[in-house]
Formats: C-alpha cells, sequence, structure tokens
C-alpha cells in the first residue's frame, strides 16, 4: 500500500495523483517512494574546484544551552540559487558544507565566517567519472568510517570522500561505489554506514550491505525491500504473519527536493531507523518508525499514537542508539507537523515514542531537519510554514521541548525554507536552506 496525497496542484503531471503528494515547496512528490535522508552520522561530501570568496550580511541572537547566546551571520554563497543540504566541520574553523541543485552541485569550504574555497564541482565532466551522464549534486555530509563521506544524488553508484583535511580538494576523492551498477540507477543516497568490516548502505526503498568497503568492484547485495516484486526477504508475509511487530514498509519517504534526513542510519552500521506509515510510501505500517539492529535485514514497528495514516514522520535523527527525534510536516496536510522522541529507540518494537511539547503549529508546518550538539541536550530544528519560509525551533532538554526562535533568524535567511542543520558544539552550528540560505553562528 502507497499512503499518498493528492494536491490540487495546477500542473499537469499532477494527473496521477493518486501516487504523487508535496512537499513545503508546493513541489510534486515522485510516483516511487526513492527519496530519503540521514543525519550526519552517514552523511556526504565532496570535490574539488576553484576559489570563491564568501561574505557576512548580518548578524542574529538567540539563547542557547546554560543561558549562553548564539549569534549567528549570514555567509554568502556564489550565487547558484542552491540548496544548502548538509555542514562538517572537523573543527570550529574547518567545515565544508553540500549542496543541491538542479544544475551541479558543489562541496564548499569555509572557516565558518566565508567561503573559503569550491572543493568539488558536480559537473557533467565530474559526473561522467562514474560513469553518470548529467551533473550530480550533494545530499548530506558526515562521517563514516572514519572519513569524511559526501552523499550523492543522481548517482546512486558514486561516492565521494576525504582522507586528510577536508578544506583541500586534493583529499577529496570520488570512486564508482558499486561493481553491479546496473540494480541501482540515479536516485539519492540515503545512509551509509560501517563497522569496519561490513557496509551497510539506503536508497531507493532498499538496504544493501556489502563485505567490502565502496568500490568499483564492490558487489552489493539487497537484504530489505519487502514491496518490491518479488520482495525480499521473499518470505516477509509470513514473518509479520507470525511476528505482528516486524515492519513491511519499503525503507523511504517520496517528495520532492529530496530529503536529507529521511533515513536515519548509525556512522558505526549498528542502528537504522526509517518513518512509516508517510506519503508515498509503500507498505502497510501504521504511522511511527521501523528500527533495525541488525544492519537492516529485519525492522520492528514503533508506533506514534495519534497520526493519521500518510503522515508519519518525514525525517529522523539519532545522537546514540538510545536518543532519537522524528518529525513530520505536510504544507498542504493539516495537523501534520509534530516532533517525537525516544530516549531508548535500540529496544525497537518495545521502545517508547512521546510527543514533544512545541509551540502552536500552523497548519502549514514542515519540519525538515534536526540536530544536536554533542552533549545530546541542545537543539536545533528547521523547516517551514507557508506564512514564513523560515521556521527555526531550539531544545535545552534533548527534544522534550521546543521554542520558537523563528524570529531571531527572519532577517537573515529571507524567508527562504530551511532544509539542513548541523551542530559542531552548543555554538557553532549550521543553517541551510534553499536560495543560498546559509547562516552560522559561534565564528
Amino acid at each position: 500500500m502507497r499512503h499518498s496525497i493528492c494536491l490540487a496542484l495546477g500542473v499537469s503531471f499532477l494527473a496521477a495523483c493518486s501516487s504523487s503528494s508535496s512537499n513545503d515547496n508546493g513541489n510534486d512528490a515522485g510516483t516511487t517512494p526513492d527519496s530519503g535522508g540521514t543525519n550526519t552520522d552517514g552523511g556526504s561530501t565532496n570535490d574539488g574546484g576553484g576559489t570563491t570568496d564568501g561574505g557576512t550580511a548580518g548578524d542574529s541572537s538567540l539563547p542557547s544551552e546554560g543561558g549562553t547566546t548564539v549569534t549567528f551571520h549570514a555567509v554568502t554563497l556564489p550565487g547558484n540559487s542552491e540548496r544548502v543540504t548538509g555542514a562538517y566541520c572537523s573543527d570550529a574553523h574547518t567545515c565544508v558544507f553540500v549542496t543541491d541543485t538542479t544544475d551541479p552541485g558543489h562541496i564548499y569550504a569555509s572557516d565558518g565566517t566565508t567561503i573559503t574555497s569550491t572543493v568539488v564541482t558536480g559537473d557533467d565532466t565530474y559526473a561522467a567519472t562514474f560513469g553518470t551522464v548529467g551533473s550530480i549534486s550533494f545530499l548530506g555530509v558526515g562521517l563514516v568510517g572514519g572519513k569524511v563521506v559526501a552523499r550523492v544524488n543522481s548517482a546512486e553508484a558514486a561516492f565521494v570522500s576525504a582522507t586528510g583535511s577536508i578544506t583541500a580538494a586534493a583529499s577529496w576523492t570520488g570512486v564508482e561505489g558499486v561493481s553491479n551498477t546496473s540494480d541501482f540507477g540515479l536516485n539519492a543516497q540515503y545512509g551509509i554506514g560501517t563497522d569496519g568490516t561490513h557496509w551497510t548502505f539506503a536508497t531507493a526503498g532498499r538496504i544493501w550491505e556489502a563485505a567490502a568497503a565502496p568500490g568499483p568492484a564492490t558487489a552489493w547485495t539487497n537484504v530489505y525491500s519487502p514491496q518490491a516484486v518479488p520482495s525480499i526477504p521473499a518470505d516477509i508475509a509470513d514473518q509479520v504473519a507470525a511476528d505482528p511487530t516486524l515492519c513491511d514498509t519499503d525503507p523511504s519517504v517520496s517528495i520532492q527536493p529530496d530529503l536529507a534526513q529521511g533515513i536515519y542510519v548509525a556512522s558505526d552500521d549498528s542502528l537504522i531507523i526509517t518513518p512509516s506509515g508517510s506519503v508515498n510510501q509503500a507498505g502497510d505500517d501504521t504511522a511511527g518508525v521501523c528500527i533495525s539492529l541488525d544492519r537492516g535485514h529485519t525492522f520492528h514497528h514503533a508506533a506514534f499514537t495519534g497520526v493519521a495514516l500518510g503522515s508519519g514522520p518525514m525525517g529522523v535523527n539519532c545522537t546514540s542508539a538510545n536518543h532519537c527525534v522524528a518529525y513530520g510536516g505536510l504544507s498542504d496536510v493539516s495537523a501534520s507537523a509534530y516532533v517525537y522522541v525516544s530516549t531508548n529507540a535500540s529496544m525497537g518494537a518495545t521502545s517508547t515514542w512521546t510527543k514533544a511539547t512545541t509551540p502552536t503549529l500552523p497548519d502549514d508546518t514542515a519540519f525538515r531537519a534536526v540536530a544536536f550538539a554533542p552533549d545530546g541536550m541542545a537543539g536545533w530544528l528547521v523547516g517551514n510554514t507557508a506564512a514564513n519560509g523560515s521556521l527555526l525551533f531550539t531544545t535545552t532538554d534533548g527534544g522534550a521541548t521546543w521554542t520558537d526562535a523563528t524570529g531571531t533568524i527572519t532577517a537573515l535567511t529571507q524567508d527562504n525554507r530551511l532544509h539542513s542543520v548541523y551542530a559542531f558544539d552548543a555554538t557553532h552550528v549550521w543553517i541551510g536552506g534553499e536560495s543560498d540560505t546559509l547562516i552560522v553562528s559561534g565564528n
């Protein structure tokens, strides 16, 4: 079963509304459950290019953990109308962030105040090294297997990683990551994890595994795709009949633009969490999450009380195997936005998920990314409403209660919708969004 929402939008291809939906941009979701994302644990990174000067434009402050003040300023992008989908810092002043656009995406280096260089440009020439026709872009960045890895959009078989200084173009290497490329396609990568010997990869409604690091000779095996034909595992229906706590939902959430945190894959391969009961998602599980503790071979369902089928979470992020936050929100579905928090997610089907206390949410609220400082207490949640493209909530208690801090950044974000957030610590925070929106605190 695919949970779909039909919208009254004047776009011709919405005639097939039984398999499409819209996101907070009013854009239409795809007819296949391809999209999703992960947190910075299974992140992404970039590659080369020339130097571009950055700049600042104003600043804004908001209260943070311990009564301190976080001051944001805007970082000027080159002006390619890019969507910032992720950031990663090796220290407070050595950072990269990645972009996703209809044109080539980029990996930019920054000292926290300006853009210092372009380290990767995913143009046609770069994409051709992966056997891909057309440009590629990037959908998140983070640490995986001791390397900083940039997840790729529009070339599933491609992997880009850095082994030296993350701000040096020479550190970044792009490789064709699989041998069985015909099985993958041109969709987004949503999560990558490894325990050093075993690799897990989440993409396009499927969980893959390999016994070797990504490379041209690496063969990946599809271990989970219960709504595929034939299903994987083949006896999933019998398994669910014998154990009703098992999920049978494909691991994906399909909206446009692609989500950066639609699927959580722990960097050490120990935990995978995917939404269930979400829009354009194939499966019969109610709204909640599906949790795997065996590298994606089986998933157990944890339901969210009071959330309607088709309005399941859009993303999930974790600070540990137990502390996780899931969030929802479709701008065209009334009262569909919420935040749920767990402090025992590793218990799977018996884990508890509690609805967080938030300010009153307009019907058009859509949350799109959440991040926490290393202590797991100070956190930032971003998204949008139709009335004000930018939305920022903050927490100091691990996500149990949230405060609306949107007013402190509106002048900097120019009311653009926000899609990503990364916290190096409680004072150094990166927030990115559409139309070249990037603001940073602490530098």
